[in-house]
């Protein structure tokens, strides 16, 4: 019993103590930690947003997702995210056609020193800032889609709390799309 233990912890620690690539092309989220996160990633709180009048705008740019690794059904997803008018918003979800689910995510390291993943709760975005859901970072997981390749493109819905849902068309490739 101890034996089994002692296995069942090296390989959770295994599978958190990896980089994010690493779990996706493993394929295991089944071991992952999603507890929630502290507030530097994700907001706990639900204070109610400032209104200054004028509905939020969210432009997306830099949308792209990894193609799927042989064999998987997950993948990650990534994003820029800034308010072209209004002074906050804050990402509820996302959603991608085709997928069974998709979550927020982010890195934070362990009382080991280890690298994991976490599903996070909702990303507030100010006037000025800028959302970057990026690898080693924040990012989108994406669960239940049918394998992808690089070169095609997968439609998604980011829903922002005050601008509602925000089309998004992320580019399927190994690194971010360039930009002009």
């Amino acid at each position: 019993m101890r034996t089994a233990l002692l296995l069942s912890a090296a390989l959770f620690l295994t599978a958190c103590g990896g980089t994010e690539d690493e779990a996706v092309m493993a394929g295991d989220t089944g071991t992952m930690d999603h507890g929630s996160m502290g507030h530097d990633m994700a907001e706990t709180e639900q204070t109610p947003l400032p209104d200054d009048g004028v509905m939020p705008v969210v432009a997306v740019s830099a949308a792209w997702m990894r193609p799927h690794p042989q064999g998987r059904d997950v993948t990650a997803a990534y994003f820029t995210a800034t308010l072209a008018e209004g002074a906050a918003d804050r990402l509820v979800s996302a959603s991608v056609t085709g997928a069974d689910s998709v979550e927020l995510h982010g890195h934070t390291m362990n009382d080991q020193g280890m690298m994991q993943m976490r599903a996070v709760g909702p990303q507030r975005l100010d006037a000025g800032d800028t959302l970057v859901f990026a690898p080693g970072g924040l990012h989108l997981m994406v669960f239940g889609l049918d394998p992808v390749v690089a070169g095609e493109t997968v439609d998604g819905v980011l829903l922002f709390e005050r601008a509602g849902e925000v089309p998004v068309r992320f580019a399927v490739g190994l690194s971010a799309p360039e930009v002009d």
